[in-house]
């Protein structure tokens, strides 16, 4: 380190300072000692105060001597001698530009993490809306599957009603032709009473079935009742401690033309209230964007009342053992409920709501309410 320090350092110039300023002050002695010893005076002054100044002017001429020297040949010299002032301000032209690029750098950082912030946000709504696309893909398929059975059905019936027609029966087997309720504690002639009740209700649907297959206005038809069973009905319900429905079923198919006795089969069960009045029955949510699909509103209700007959079915109300039907939505009802539907372009929730108590041996007898 000492070496390079030897290395480095401008001896010449050292040296020549040196030499110069030793020079300089002997000669300014020298100077000086001459105007003394002659006596000379300089601006009127003493010869010892001449000589005085001009070795203090001899100094002064080294000390400008060196400065002069020094900033020819170094320029860190001339810029502390003469560019200061103007080093300064532009320190403090850089330090403010300093202060000014961290704050903008703040500013930036700030600005990148509401970036982030906002990006991140971004990702989560796009993630979202991607599900919920999927979710009504889904349900878009759902109600397509649900159409396309509806469909299959349509046509099975048409081929039913087709086969029907051409067979000319005029009474098929397992139809519901009446029913009735018996709660306990009824007396004998009770039970009796609503049983011969029962009996006109099954032979009035008989008639007004076998009259609109045959087109002819009938008057009576014979219509048997097993006295056997009908006996022991009488005895189980005047026992019995609960509620029970007795059913009346056709006992076969009865064909057009032939000299008709229809025989009828009397079931019975207990009657459980299985939906409270007011209680929704079923409800379902239908993305109900028919500007993207083809499906109607009547389609729609279609499929919502096709599977409220399943869900019924399957919570233990029995259905027509003939049509599979648990219950009937008059046509005014039904399409009130279609032009009301078709009035809501928003997402609903279609809810069938009992309208009253509903037993185990139905009828279902609804209301349909939208919730946008």
């Amino acid at each position: 380190m000492f070496s390079d320090f030897l290395s480095g350092t401008n001896w010449l110039l050292i040296l020549s300072l040196v030499f110069g300023s030793a020079a300089l002050s002997v000669f300014g002695d020298s100077l000086g000692s001459k105007y003394g010893k002659k006596r000379i005076t300089l601006f009127g002054l003493r010869p010892k105060r001449t000589s005085q100044l001009i070795t203090a002017m001899t100094g002064a001429l080294i000390a400008v001597g060196v400065l002069a020297v020094m900033s020819i040949f170094s320029q860190d010299v001339r810029t502390a001698l003469f560019g200061m002032k103007m080093l300064r301000q532009q320190m403090y032209d850089l330090q403010f530009q300093l202060n000014r690029s961290e704050e903008n750098t703040a500013e930036m950082r700030a600005s990148l993490a509401e970036a982030s912030a906002n990006l991140e946000l971004t990702g989560f709504e796009l993630d979202s809306m991607k599900n919920d696309k999927l979710i009504l893909e889904q349900e878009k398929k759902e109600l397509e599957a649900s159409l396309k059975i509806m469909r299959e059905e349509s046509e099975q019936l048409k081929q039913d009603l087709k086969s029907m027609k051409s067979e000319a029966i005029a009474l098929s087997a397992n139809v519901l032709l009446g029913q009735s309720v018996f709660e306990p504690g009824m007396t004998h002639d009770e039970i009796v009473a609503g049983l011969n009740a029962l009996k006109q209700q099954v032979r009035l649907n008989v008639l007004s079935i076998i009259s609109n297959q045959s087109f002819t206005r009938l008057r009576d038809i014979p219509i048997n009742f097993d006295p056997e069973i009908e006996t022991a009905l009488i005895k189980e319900l005047e026992s019995s401690d609960i509620r029970q429905y007795v059913r009346a079923l056709s006992g076969e198919n009865y064909t057009l033309g032939e000299n008709l006795k229809i025989n009828i089969t009397l079931q019975n069960g207990p009657s459980l209230i299985t939906y409270r009045d007011g209680e929704a029955v079923y409800r379902k949510f239908f993305t109900n964007d028919r500007e993207n699909s083809n499906t109607t509103a009547e389609e729609i209700l279609h499929v919502f009342l096709r599977e409220l007959r399943n869900k019924v079915i399957s919570d233990g109300i029995l259905p027509d053992p003939a049509t599979n039907n648990v219950g009937t939505l008059d046509g005014e009802t039904f399409f009130s409920a279609v032009e009301e539907l078709s009035n809501i372009t928003e997402p609903v929730i279609i809810s069938a709501v009992a309208d009253g108590d509903i037993y185990t041996e139905g009828p279902v007898v609804i209301k349909i309410i939208f919730e946008e």
